[in-house]
């Protein structure tokens, strides 16, 4: 087994980033309905949540510990 293969194998059998996903993928549904309900503000802002959780995170420079 090449490692890409392993990697890619691995990351598809692992409970916490499935997990991850799922709850990602609950909160793009809440999204939805908040956009249905005329509540765009709010919906943007997880929007805005869910893309920053998948691209992973914000720096913060502040908080940083180098």
């Amino acid at each position: 087994m090449s490692p890409s293969e392993y990697t890619s194998s691995a990351a598809a059998n692992d409970p916490l980033r499935d997990g991850w996903e799922a709850a990602l993928r609950e909160l793009q549904h809440q999204a939805m309905h908040l956009e249905a309900r005329g509540a765009l503000r709010a919906a943007v802002t997880l929007y805005d949540a869910i893309r920053i959780a998948r691209s992973g995170g914000l720096s913060c420079d502040e908080h940083s510990t180098s």
